[in-house]
């Protein structure tokens, strides 16, 4: 049976929580053509024949600390199947709020494309953290309000002290749609970069 086209897949690291499941599907249904899969005994090169029968463009994982979300490792696709799946960013969390969650929240369907809203975004390793979030989500960086009505959802980036938060929010209906993210450090792997938000600083990344 054909596999249902997708751009993006998000799954979890093996044995996840109830929360950690939850959050996957929340965060699967904000994002542009994504779809949630239960990871159950899946290889990562399992997953790569997944994303790669499925189109996808990004394989999102999301791991677990002390049974919430910590961290969410962002993959694309190798060129060639020995390549399998390539690290492109991690995203680190120091804690997430589920829609549910979220008094007034609603459900969005059929996500085509995200907006990432960063004009409360002020320092450099902020605007790089959210410059790596748009690449990990497929999202295009949005500077004026105005534009929110181009996207079926939008992410909105603010710095706060020591953290990124990550709110989505239906666009035509201006409610929380989606996962809260606050976010604590991000890393390039493509472009070597880390950024510690927590410090303020941007690291050279070395893997290992």
């Amino acid at each position: 049976m054909q596999r249902a086209r997708a751009r993006i897949i998000v799954t979890t690291s093996h044995r996840p929580s109830q929360r950690v499941r939850s959050f996957a599907k929340d965060l699967a249904s904000v994002l542009p053509e994504a779809v949630k899969m239960n990871r159950g005994k899946a290889t990562l090169q399992d997953l790569y024949y997944e994303a790669y029968a499925r189109g996808a463009e990004r394989v999102i994982v999301v791991g677990m600390k002390k049974g919430n979300p910590g961290v969410l490792r962002v993959y694309k696709l190798g060129a060639l199947p020995e390549e399998g799946l390539q690290l492109l960013s991690t995203i680190s969390l120091s804690g997430v709020r589920l829609r549910r969650e979220t008094p007034g929240s609603q459900r969005v369907f059929n996500v085509k494309s995200v907006g990432l809203d960063a004009q409360r975004i002020h320092s450099e390793e902020a605007a790089r953290a959210v410059d790596t979030l748009a690449k990990s989500f497929l999202a295009r960086i949005v500077l004026d309000e105005d534009q929110w009505e181009r996207f079926d959802v939008i992410g909105v980036a603010e710095e706060k002290k020591g953290y990124l938060e990550l709110v989505f929010i239906c666009p035509h209906t201006r409610r929380v749609c989606g996962p809260t993210l606050r976010i604590t450090a991000v890393t390039d792997v493509e472009s070597k970069i880390h950024v510690y938000l927590v410090k303020g600083e941007v690291l050279p990344y070395a893997k290992g």
